[in-house]
């Protein structure tokens, strides 16, 4: 029989969940379909603005030259994947409500594997990610965050999205390229010849990887490689940021473990059936 507080865990674990994806799928929802860029302003921070003011004092282009939907067009990918991912989610928790509170052993017991098979999905990221950090796994992304910066980057201007992203980068986490500057000796398209303020500037670094950005014309600091944001690589400060910080790591993925764990047992001490086929009553305990 399943016990009183069972019941009151599970709907209340997944109650959290279901507005944390609700959150998350609202979020990515009105970014990435409905075009509205209101809710990256806290991400953004003053990033863009940042990056047009060199654009003006360089003589490159106007004040206002990237702007929120340039953001919301390098973001639409990574938020459709996050979208998908809070609705598939989002059933899950749902499901674990449902669970939970209408104690029906079938709907315990698929809850129950559904976690299973989460957990073991889960598990063999975490092996292929942190085991083997040169893996299929992170060798892909580095893979193609790279060839998306040689075949594409153009520069401080450049009309595609990919330069956009690459200058928001770069200036946010106050990094250069994939792995450093030397990844911009390989670019197709980015123009290491600039004519600033009617002097003209042979770069060897982006404009956005100097330690501090120019504030006029001149570009000396991009004309030398002995920066510190020239020598970081973007791939390892991004991932710095996320997974790759051991407190945040063991963090998020013991409380995850633990949650998780404690969800499948709780689910199948839920799907203990009485005669009819329905999860026992826990209320039944008193009345006898």
């Amino acid at each position: 029989m399943a016990c009183p507080y069972t019941h009151l865990f599970v709907v209340c674990t997944n109650t959290v969940y279901v507005i944390l994806f609700l959150v998350l799928v609202a979020v990515a929802f009105t970014v990435h379909f409905l075009k509205i860029p209101n809710a990256l302003a806290l991400y953004k921070g003053s990033v863009i603005t940042d990056i047009n003011d060199v654009i003006l004092a360089t003589g490159l282009g106007d004040a206002d030259y990237y702007g929120d939907r340039d953001l919301v067009l390098f973001l639409s990918s990574f938020l459709l994947v996050i979208f998908i991912a809070g609705l598939v989610l989002l059933v899950v928790a749902f499901t674990g409500c449902y669970a939970g509170c209408c104690k029906y052993s079938a709907i315990s017991k698929l809850y129950a594997v559904v976690l299973i098979l989460m957990l073991v999905v889960e598990f063999m990221l975490v092996i292929a990610v942190y085991g083997f950090p040169n893996s299929l796994v992170m060798g892909s992304i580095k893979s193609t965050m790279t060839s998306f910066l040689t075949s594409r980057y153009e520069g401080l201007v450049g009309n595609s999205t990919e330069t956009f992203g690459w200058n928001f980068i770069m200036s946010k986490y106050q990094c250069c390229g994939v792995y450093g500057y030397n990844d911009f000796k390989g670019t197709n398209h980015w123009k290491s010849n600039v004519v600033a303020k009617g002097n003209l500037y042979t770069l060897k670094i982006p404009i956005v990887c100097c330690d501090q950005l120019p504030t006029s014309g001149n570009l000396t600091c991009a004309e030398a490689t002995t920066g510190i944001n020239a020598n970081k690589g973007c791939f390892e400060e991004l991932w710095n940021v996320s997974l790759g910080s051991p407190p945040v790591a063991i963090l998020a993925l013991g409380v995850g473990l633990i949650l998780q764990l404690s969800l499948i047992f709780a689910a199948f001490n839920l799907s203990d059936k009485d005669k009819k086929g329905r999860v026992e009553p826990h209320l039944d305990k008193w009345n006898k």
